[in-house]
């Protein structure tokens, strides 16, 4: 393998130099690190990976032991694992032991010299300090999972327990005189904690009970099946499940009853087996998070039980003649995209048939303010700067027409029902496709070591992600005038000028970064100073970006997604396709600049005019339930229950909702004085979108002067923009 002097040598360098570049420090030149970088790679050197060792006295490197990744709770554990291990720069080196205690000594044995940053295991043996003796690591950095041997530290798992007393309610409501239970071994504390949970649950009456290792499980389903007829069986495992399912096939003569499993949550459908989930992608994320805390942590271990998802909810079917029809009228977005395509459930489900129709914003908002239109739709989707304005017109409240109603509501989040669902603390709406505004940037770009010293070299200062529009334009300069080889093609950021609704919301999120506000001293109008300033940014920002005279963010996205740009700021449900994206695995999620997005997306509302509030309060629950709401997730939409949703296979395909949750209480947009006077947002953010547009289009504009006209017009339609309470 090749060393630092083979390298020093062939570049022609120090080795200091050589060691300050792999190590990412120290004033060299970027001149000296390409040829340093260069060399290392024609000499085949790992930087990632040995400089690290080399820094840390450890490799980035954490060992997963499982009994098999076939198994889906496994797969789906070793994939959340290995997601989040890439984010951090870490990765994961798999073993199978196949529960085989003489095969996992022997990896304990092949491992001693891999110097690892930590172990998460999911063990064969009975005691811990097998591994604490044979390894020489802290006993924190190794994690155990689900099963606990004696003396484990560290350990993490789900409440088999609560999962025990679950399933055994359902399966009293099925009224089954004959249950079969089919699990691993009752040594593994997972399995004894359910095993004694369920029984106690079921008082201990009509079970028949077989217990197997992975080894053994075929035969065993075979065996089960052939001892008693009976009207529902529960396994731990979906494995287990399967091989019952080919021993009813094969070898009984009895149909197949009703199964209930434990199941790793994944988009999985079945009419044979009835699924509970436990969300192991999450407890994989979680347990590399885990390995790196502890690290740093090194007498504070504990453990940690994660909640169950349990059963989804099913939606209880609505009958109604054939003929009933639900008008709905939304906008075209990834949600309603989402939408269309599994109305038909719905429809099959409740006997309830949809007549969708799909606008753009401005026709929804003609037809809001058009009194004959509005009133022939049962339910309309209402972006978010119309509730406070619009809401109070045309909804019916929410509160009180139906229990299951009411408890979505209930679990809303304050920062939600504020500006999603209530106008003066009464419900009108629940959250649709809610959004907010966020930045996403290349990480190849950003942590590359070349790119950052040229930046310096240019700047003076260290790229980071902004946190500012000063630095934001900054980076948008660099990478707009710079011409060597790893930028070439890539510009800075697109920016969207079609129309006025589109550039305020670039135009408010700066002013808003500076603390300005559009509501001052009982009236709108914007700050002087501060939209000057505002008006400043955007316009240096116009100068360095690509331009696209698009009426929606939807190019902008697109020159982001395919690699020509190093950074996008949008509203995220505009962002869905990211997830698509060839350089997904190469994209990093910040705050705004400023950490003040503006809120957007859309609500749901009843009109108060429909004559079929019973269908609609069915569809709003059915668009609500967890399996709904799962099923618009994956194919692109978002909702209220996912958005809070700490699902793995979200994450998978959002990696950014986790920061926006935590951001959305930050987001701001303007929609009523504090006396509770409700403003019409949308028309006045397009009086100082369409000054903005004229703005941009002067080649040397007086930003002073443009404010002046913003305000101006904003006085002269106080009146119009202001309900009078």
């Amino acid at each position: 393998m090749a060393t630092i002097l083979d390298i020093a040598k062939l570049a022609g360098v120090s080795h200091g130099t050589v060691s300050n570049v792999l190590n990412g420090k120290g004033n060299v030149s970027s001149k000296k690190m390409e040829l340093v970088l260069k060399a290392a790679e024609q000499l085949g050197y790992n930087l990632n990976n040995n400089a690290k060792l080399l820094r840390s006295g450890k490799s980035q490197t954490i060992i997963m032991i499982l009994p098999t990744i076939c198994a889906d709770e496994y797969a789906a554990f070793y994939e959340g694992a290995l997601r989040e291990s890439s984010t951090r720069q870490y990765q994961i080196k798999l073993y199978c032991t196949y529960d085989n205690p003489l095969k996992e000594r022997d990896i304990l044995k092949e491992i001693v010299k891999e110097r690892p940053s930590g172990i998460i295991t999911v063990s064969s043996l009975a005691d811990a300090n097998e591994y604490y003796d044979q390894l020489s690591t802290y006993p924190s950095d190794i994690i155990f999972v689900n099963r606990q041997p004696r003396n484990a530290e560290e350990f993490i798992t789900f409440d088999f327990k609560q999962a025990g007393e679950d399933i055994a309610e359902y399966v009293m409501l099925l009224d089954a005189q004959k249950i079969g239970l089919f699990t691993d071994e009752e040594d593994y504390a997972s399995e004894r904690d359910f095993i004694t949970s369920f029984a106690k649950q079921m008082n201990h009456q009509h079970l028949v009970m077989s217990q197997s290792n992975m080894a053994h499980e075929y035969e065993a389903s075979f065996e089960l099946v052939q001892r008693a007829s009976f009207d529902c069986i529960v396994t731990t495992s979906i494995a287990k499940a399967g091989k019952l399912i080919k021993a009813y096939h094969y070898g009984a003569a009895e149909p197949l009853p009703p199964i209930i499993s434990l199941a790793p949550f994944q988009n999985t459908y079945s009419n044979e087996v009835q699924r509970y989930f436990l969300d192991y992608g999450y407890a994989g994320e979680n347990a590399v998070k885990k390995v790196i805390l502890n690290i740093h942590l090194k007498d504070k271990s504990h453990s940690k039980t994660y909640r169950n998802i349990g059963f989804l909810d099913k939606v209880v079917s609505y009958q109604q003649a054939s003929d009933t029809q639900l008008k709905i009228l939304t906008i075209e977005s990834p949600t309603t995209r989402a939408l269309k395509k599994i109305i038909p459930h719905f429809e099959k489900n409740t006997k309830i048939r949809v007549q969708l129709d799909v606008c753009r914003n401005d026709e929804l908002f003609d037809v809001i303010k058009d009194d004959e239109q509005w009133k022939n739709y049962d339910i309309i989707r209402l972006d978010v700067v119309g509730l406070a304005w619009y809401g109070q017109k045309i909804f019916q409240y929410l509160q009180g027409l139906d229990d299951q109603l009411d408890h979505v509501l209930a679990q809303l989040p304050y920062f939600l029902k504020d500006d999603y669902a209530n106008i003066n603390d009464v419900t009108y709406a629940l959250p649709f496709d809610i959004s907010i505004q966020m930045l996403f940037y290349r990480k190849d770009l950003f942590e590359n070591e070349m790119i950052k010293r040229k930046y310096f070299e240019k700047t003076k200062s260290e790229l980071k992600i902004p946190t500012d529009f000063h630095t934001y334009n900054q980076i948008l300069t660099f990478f707009n005038e710079s011409d060597f080889d790893l930028v070439n093609g890539i510009h800075g950021a697109s920016m969207i000028t079609g129309k006025a609704e589109t550039i305020v919301a670039e135009y408010l999120l700066r002013y808003y970064s500076l603390k300005g506000a559009l509501l001052n001293d009982g009236e709108i109008k914007l700050d002087p100073a501060l939209a000057t300033e505002a008006m400043a940014l955007l316009y240096d920002n116009y100068q360095h970006s690509k331009v696209v005279s698009s009426n929606w963010w939807g190019e902008e996205v697109k020159d982001f997604v395919e690699g020509k740009a190093a950074m996008v700021i949008g509203f995220m449900n505009h962002l869905s396709i990211v997830s698509q994206s060839s350089i997904r695995d190469s994209i990093g999620i910040a705050n705004v600049p400023g950490d003040t997005p503006l809120l957007g997306g859309g609500i749901l509302g009843i009109t108060k005019t429909t004559d079929k509030r019973d269908e609609s309060i069915e569809f709003l629950n059915w668009l609500n339930s967890n399996e709904i709401s799962e099923q618009i997730t994956l194919l692109g939409g978002n909702t209220s229950s996912y958005f809070l949703s700490n699902s793995s296979v979200v994450h998978s395909m959002y990696p950014w909702l986790n920061k926006a949750k935590k951001t959305m209480m930050n987001g701001k947009r303007e929609s009523a004085f504090e006396n509770g006077e409700s403003i019409d947002i949308k028309q006045a953010e397009e009086i100082i979108g369409k000054h903005i547009l004229s703005m941009l289009a002067d080649e040397q504009p007086e930003f002073e002067r443009y404010v002046e006209k913003v305000n101006e017009e904003l006085q002269v339609k106080q009146a119009d923009l202001i309900t009078q309470m």
